[in-house]
C-alpha cells in the first residue's frame, strides 16, 4: 500500500513538471482546443472526421508503445484492433450487453490474441519479428474472409452489422476525446513508470538487459499484452462509430496506418500520435478526390520521413518551435 502511495505521488510530480513544460503545455492547450471544436463550428461532418483522429491516436501510440519503447516492431498490429471490433460488435448486436462493458470485453479479448501472438513470435527478433505478426494477420484476415460453417459464425466477408448509431454525434465525440486522454496519459505514465525504462533497456540493447537479469521474454510479452489493450480500445471505438465491422479490419494496411501516423508524430513520444493522426486524417480529407492516389503520397511521405526526418516531423517542429518561444521570452 505504501509502495502504492509513492508510485501515485511520484507520478504526480512528474505529471505536473510535464504539464509546466513547454510540450506539455502545448498538448494540454491543443486539448483543451480540440474540445472546444464541435460547440464552436456545429459541423457534423468534420467532428466525425476528428472522431476518427481521436480513435487512431489511440491506435497509432498502442503501437508506438510496442515499437518505439519496447523495441518490437509489429506488422500486425491490425489483429489487436479487428479482434476487439468483432467481439464488441458480437457482444453489442446479439446479446445486447451495453456498450461500455462490451468495450472493455474487446479490449481483453485483444490482450488475449496479444498472448497468442506474442508467445510464439517474440522467438524471433528484428525483421522476422515483423513479418511473424503480418503472417498472424493475414492468417485471420482469410479466416474471417472464409465461408460456411465459419462465416455463419463469423459472418463472412459481410461481418456483422446493424449496431445502434450513436444518438448524438456531439456526446460521442467528447466519450472518445475522454477515452483518448485517459489511454495516451495511460500509456505515457506506463512509459515514464519503471516498467518503461525496462522496456527502453531491452530496447536499446536485449543482450546486455538479459545479462543484466531482467527477464527480457515476460516484459516483451507484457509490452505486447499492453499494447495490445490500448489497440484493442481503438479498434472497439471504432466498430462502434462505424456501427459494423468485417474482415478489412484484419488486413495490413489498418496496421501500416498506425506506423503511418507514428512516424509522423515522431517514434517513441505517445502524444506524437495525436499530431500524426489529425495530420493523416485531415490530409486524407483533402486528398480524397484523388483516390487510390492517396496511398501512394502517404507511402512516399513515409519513406521520406524515415530518410530525412528519424524523429518524426512534429519534434522538429516542436523544437524549433521552442527554440523561438525561448528567445521571445528571453527578450
Amino acid at each position: 500500500m505504501m509502495r502504492l502511495q509513492l508510485d501515485l505521488r511520484s507520478f504526480f510530480e512528474r505529471f505536473k513538471i510535464w504539464a509546466v513544460s513547454f510540450r506539455g503545455s502545448i498538448t494540454l492547450i491543443a486539448l483543451a482546443g480540440l474540445s472546444l471544436f464541435p460547440p464552436i463550428t456545429r459541423s457534423v461532418y468534420w467532428t466525425q472526421i476528428l472522431i476518427s483522429a481521436m480513435i487512431f491516436a489511440i491506435f497509432a501510440a498502442s503501437w508506438d508503445l510496442l515499437a518505439g519503447y519496447a523495441g518490437q516492431v509489429s506488422f500486425g498490429h491490425s489483429v489487436f484492433f479487428g479482434a476487439a471490433g468483432y467481439v464488441t460488435a458480437a457482444l453489442v448486436r446479439y446479446l445486447g450487453v451495453n456498450w461500455i462493458l462490451s468495450l472493455i470485453a474487446g479490449a481483453f479479448a485483444a490482450v488475449l490474441f496479444s498472448l497468442l501472438i506474442g508467445i510464439p513470435c517474440l522467438r524471433l527478433k528484428g525483421p522476422y519479428l515483423a513479418l511473424g505478426t503480418l503472417a498472424f494477420s493475414l492468417i485471420l484476415l482469410s479466416l474471417f474472409y472464409m465461408g460456411p460453417p465459419w462465416s455463419d459464425i463469423l459472418g463472412g466477408s459481410e461481418g456483422i452489422s446493424g449496431l445502434p448509431v450513436p444518438p448524438n454525434i456531439f456526446v460521442a465525440f467528447y466519450l472518445v476525446l475522454g477515452f483518448m486522454i485517459i489511454s495516451l496519459f495511460g500509456m505515457h505514465a506506463i512509459v515514464e513508470s519503471r516498467l518503461g525504462t525496462l522496456l527502453k533497456a531491452i530496447r536499446d540493447d536485449e543482450t546486455c538487459a538479459d545479462a543484466s537479469g531482467i527477464n527480457t521474454t515476460v516484459y516483451k510479452l507484457i509490452a505486447f499484452m499492453l499494447s495490445g489493450f490500448f489497440a484493442g480500445i481503438a479498434g472497439s471505438l471504432f466498430v462502434l462509430q462505424q456501427t459494423a465491422v468485417n474482415p478489412a479490419y484484419f488486413q495490413p494496411l489498418y496496421s501500416f496506418y498506425a506506423i503511418i501516423m507514428a512516424s509522423i508524430g515522431g517514434i517513441a513520444t505517445i502524444f506524437g500520435s495525436i499530431a500524426g493522426s489529425f495530420i493523416f486524417w485531415i490530409l486524407s480529407e483533402f486528398l480524397r478526390p484523388l483516390a487510390a492516389a492517396a496511398l501512394l503520397i502517404f507511402a512516399t511521405l513515409l519513406i521520406l520521413i524515415v530518410r530525412f526526418a528519424e524523429e518524426g516531423v512534429m519534434n522538429p517542429v516542436m523544437e524549433r518551435i521552442q527554440e523561438y518561444w525561448d528567445k521571445f521570452r528571453g527578450m
